[in-house]
């Protein structure tokens, strides 16, 4: 018997995964962690700036009308995800990275794209460019909520777990810790080494993505959930 797969991504990616787990054969049950909504915010002047950094298709999902402002300048986008949601949005994606924002602008050839607005949630990570001018305006917000009904019932028994994000490896981890909710007999695949980092030791077993996408992440699972 198949071990079930829990997603707690926020609730567009997570019914993604929720897809792509189902066409393995999977048996995946999402019960989002994190509920992702808009913030108002007000962007600088388009001519101010050569490129448009996204990290996230939730930029462009919460990011609402101001987003039209900035459709002539080209996007640096992070993950293939982000790069599709862009094309699909209308946006001309002239630089796609594998991994992070860090490792695509360090890329970038000498003398392209030297100011660069980046449209992050308010919850981003730290981000310096040697090369580039980098304005940073959060558009979206993503807010930590209690482990839902559906996934305290998977885990009172074996469960593979998916953790996308070092933040909700965190937060997943604590609500455990709060519930009183042991680690020791469950799986935890990881989405990076990062996340992995951050979910810790005490699991039966942590394994980590050889790339940073969904469908590496399934592969993982695919072999783990059949193996049990």
């Amino acid at each position: 018997m198949n071990l079930p797969l829990l997603i707690l991504r926020p609730l567009d990616g997570a019914l993604q995964t929720e897809r792509r787990a189902k066409e393995l054969g999977l048996p995946a049950i999402v019960d989002p962690l994190f509920v992702v909504e808009p913030i108002a915010w007000s962007g600088p002047e388009t001519k101010d700036f050569d490129a448009l950094l996204l990290t996230s298709a939730n930029a462009l999902g919460f990011g609402g009308p101001q987003l039209d402002a900035y459709r002539s300048l080209p996007i640096l986008a992070v993950g293939e995800k982000t790069a599709s949601a862009a094309t699909e949005a209308g946006f001309h994606v002239a630089e796609t990275g594998a991994t992070s924002a860090r490792d695509l602008l360090g890329r970038l050839e000498d003398g392209r794209y030297r100011n660069i607005l980046w449209l992050a949630g308010d919850d981003h990570t730290d981000l310096s460019a040697v090369d580039q001018q980098l304005e940073i305006v959060p558009v979206y917000r993503s807010t930590a909520i209690a482990l839902g009904k559906r996934a305290k019932a998977c885990l009172a028994g074996e469960t593979v777990i998916l953790l996308h994000s070092a933040r909700a490896a965190r937060h997943f981890v604590s609500e455990l810790d709060r519930l009183g909710l042991p680690k020791s007999r469950h799986h935890v695949l990881a989405f990076s080494e990062k996340v992995a980092e951050a979910a810790g030791q005490g699991w039966k077993k942590v394994q980590t993505a050889s790339h940073p996408d969904d469908d590496a992440l399934l592969s993982l699972a695919s072999a783990l959930c059949r193996s049990c």
